[in-house]
């Protein structure tokens, strides 16, 4: 019982430090990962600052509480998976939706400016606004990922259950006559 309760620990941990955290992580992490983009946005204001960070920081936090928390939900139900492997199954669920995603809007906004450039007449000036940051979407999108993947691995792990319940089917040999 001590060890679960040191895993919600864990947990409520990382939820205060995410919290404390990602509002002086958002605008580095996002010139890092967008430069391009973060470049082109225009002078922004406090407000809209302050609401593009809670936004990222929000999900940021769901994120880092649903790895700890998705994988003591896999150990916990699943008669045969250790919390270590859970989390890692995690963790590699997370950084897989973290890396499509952020592949995803990478491309797009590859996509946008080559449409911009070969029509302009139809696109237009593309605008870029704070509000509409990529890096909150990538986080919400892994911290959603990891909301499904939860019961779709309590899912799989019980009908991994039925079957090794059940005995073996053996068809039966016909005898030549």
């Amino acid at each position: 019982m001590t060890r679960k309760k040191n895993l919600v620990f864990l947990a409520i941990a990382a939820l205060l430090l995410c919290l404390a955290t990602s509002q002086s992580l958002f605008l580095p992490a996002l010139n890092l990962l967008f430069a391009d983009w973060f470049k082109k946005l225009p002078e922004f204001s406090d407000v809209e600052k302050a609401s593009a960070a809670w936004n990222f920081c929000l999900g940021f936090t769901l994120l880092s509480v649903m790895v700890p928390l998705s994988a003591l939900i896999t150990e916990r139900f699943a008669a045969r998976a250790g919390y270590s492997h859970a989390l890692m199954k995690s963790l590699l669920v997370g950084a897989l939706a973290f890396g499509a995603a952020l592949f995803y809007q990478l491309e797009q906004f590859a996509s946008r400016e080559h449409m911009a450039v070969t029509m302009p007449q139809l696109i237009g000036h593309l605008t870029t606004q704070l509000a509409e940051n990529p890096l909150a979407k990538i986080v919400w999108f892994s911290a959603v990922c990891l909301l499904i993947f939860g019961p779709v691995d309590l899912w799989i792990a019980h009908l991994q259950k039925q079957w090794r319940k059940e005995p073996a089917r053996i068809p039966l040999q016909q005898t030549g006559s």
